[in-house]
């Protein structure tokens, strides 16, 4: 339970596309406003934010750089979450080929959210969005709105 009583410490993750997108701008702004609050309140202990791109290529080029580790890392951790907790995250991370008929290059990757946050308790990674469950989607907004009403973050178990 999140309250203000509460001694567990949160910290959260939030993760944007870098490139403007039509319909998205608000909802990026808005979320990296109310991270702000979120801290300045003292409701989370601290935030980072992370830009990605709309999607990266796997075992591309950039393979090897601290970027693509950085991201894949988080992935990596995002899935292993998301098995322990029995959620889905493919909503929201799409693997898909990619076909080139003029190079006749086809190679696979993966789309990354507009808007994602990871959020870790003491540390440790405790819950992503946005994921799924058999009783529907879970958004990174509603995540900051329990967080923001001291609410429980209800994780996906």
């Amino acid at each position: 339970m999140i309250s203000a009583n509460d001694t567990t410490n949160y910290t959260v993750k939030l993760f944007v596309r870098a490139d403007p997108e039509l319909g998205c701008e608000r909802q990026k702004q808005a979320a990296l406003e109310k991270l702000e609050t979120l801290d300045d309140d003292g409701r989370i202990d601290s935030y980072e934010i992370h830009a990605w791109t709309k999607e990266i290529r796997v075992r591309g080029p950039l393979e090897g750089t601290d970027y693509y580790e950085n991201v894949f890392d988080h992935i990596e951790a995002f899935q292993q979450w998301a098995d322990e907790e029995s959620v889905r995250l493919n909503t929201a991370f799409k693997l898909q080929s990619v076909d080139c008929e003029i190079t006749d290059e086809t190679y696979r990757v993966l789309s990354l959210p507009s808007i994602c946050i990871a959020v870790y308790e003491d540390g440790e990674l405790c819950s992503v969005y946005p994921h799924s469950t058999d009783d529907g989607c879970r958004t990174a907004g509603s995540c900051l709105t329990e967080l923001e009403q001291y609410s429980q973050v209800e994780y996906a178990g």
